[in-house]
């Protein structure tokens, strides 16, 4: 739009420059015309003159005062000097009016050039302008289909938890939330990682809000640890950190979350957890300070 409103402005610039122009040629061409008949006029005058002294009879001219003669000749005199005067003027009208004609003629040939120019402008804004609203069309689809995709992964998700759910009421429905905890831990003890995740799963799921959730939560993320599943076991453990911070088990959470980001050669990550411990639990036991110490020295913390 920009582009049309500048080929616009400089149409009508042209247009005004060129208007002005022709208006200056035709004043020109008035005052030339009228130049012309003073001059034919003058022409005329003198012809007339000499013509009526040739036939005036000999008898007459002898007659006639030298003061009168002096008069005649005179008038001949001013009526060949406004001839010259005129012709000179004439001429001087004629090459101005080459030159204006010679400026009409730049100021057209720039005027197609420029309008070329803008035409061509114009043409490749409204080609980016296209290809824009083509890219907006496109993202905006893209975006659509991903919001549909992530609302169908979403409902898949609550399915497959509702599911789960199900599942594990069939299997641990009829145990206490203290029994299957219980039962949990004693997997731990006895270094059954794959049943005490299953089991730990099971009590996070149907006793979310528990008071030993957070215990549950860090017991999670060690069996995973104790399979060296890291990944698993970062994210059982920041989980821990975030959403049960009240748990006893809240330090533990964020200390081991440090030291499995070391196992997965992740420095940066592990010495902020480290840091974050310090300032979370500045008045933590000295055990676990100690501990804190050493994987700092270990990994060169700033």
């Amino acid at each position: 739009m920009k582009s049309f409103f500048c080929f616009l402005i400089g149409f009508l610039v042209l247009s005004g420059t060129a208007g002005a122009v022709d208006e200056s040629v035709n004043d020109l061409s008035d005052r030339l015309d009228r130049m012309e008949d003073a001059l034919k006029g003058v022409q005329k005058k003198l012809s007339n003159n000499y013509v009526g002294s040739a036939k005036r009879p000999s008898g007459d001219i002898e007659s006639v005062s030298d003061d009168k003669a002096d008069v005649l000749l005179l008038q001949l005199q001013e009526a060949e000097q406004t001839l010259r005067q005129l012709t000179g003027e004439v001429e001087t009208v004629r090459f101005k009016q080459e030159e204006l004609q010679n400026r009409i003629d730049r100021v057209n040939a720039d005027t197609a050039v420029r309008f070329s120019e803008m035409e061509k402008k114009l043409a490749a804004a409204e080609d980016k302008i296209k290809k824009m609203e083509e890219e907006k069309n496109s993202a905006e689809k893209a975006r659509k289909e991903a919001e549909k995709k992530k609302k169908e992964q979403a409902a898949a998700a609550a399915k497959a938890a509702k599911n789960k759910e199900a599942e594990l009421k069939e299997i641990y429905g009829k145990k206490t939330a203290k029994e299957l905890y219980d039962q949990a831990f004693s997997s731990i003890k006895k270094k059954d990682h794959k049943a005490a995740q299953a089991e730990f799963e099971a009590f996070l799921m149907l006793h979310p809000k528990n008071a030993l959730a957070g215990n549950a939560q860090y017991w999670l993320g060690e069996s995973f640890f104790a399979r060296s599943m890291y990944q698993k076991a970062a994210v059982a453990f920041a989980e821990g950190f975030k959403n049960y911070r009240e748990s006893q088990k809240a330090p533990d959470n964020l200390f081991k979350l440090g030291v499995t980001m070391a196992k997965m050669n992740k420095k940066e990550e592990a010495c902020v957890a480290f840091k974050n411990f310090t300032k979370e639990y500045p008045k933590d036991s000295d055990t676990m300070k100690r501990r804190l110490e050493a994987e700092v020295r270990k990994l060169s913390c700033p």
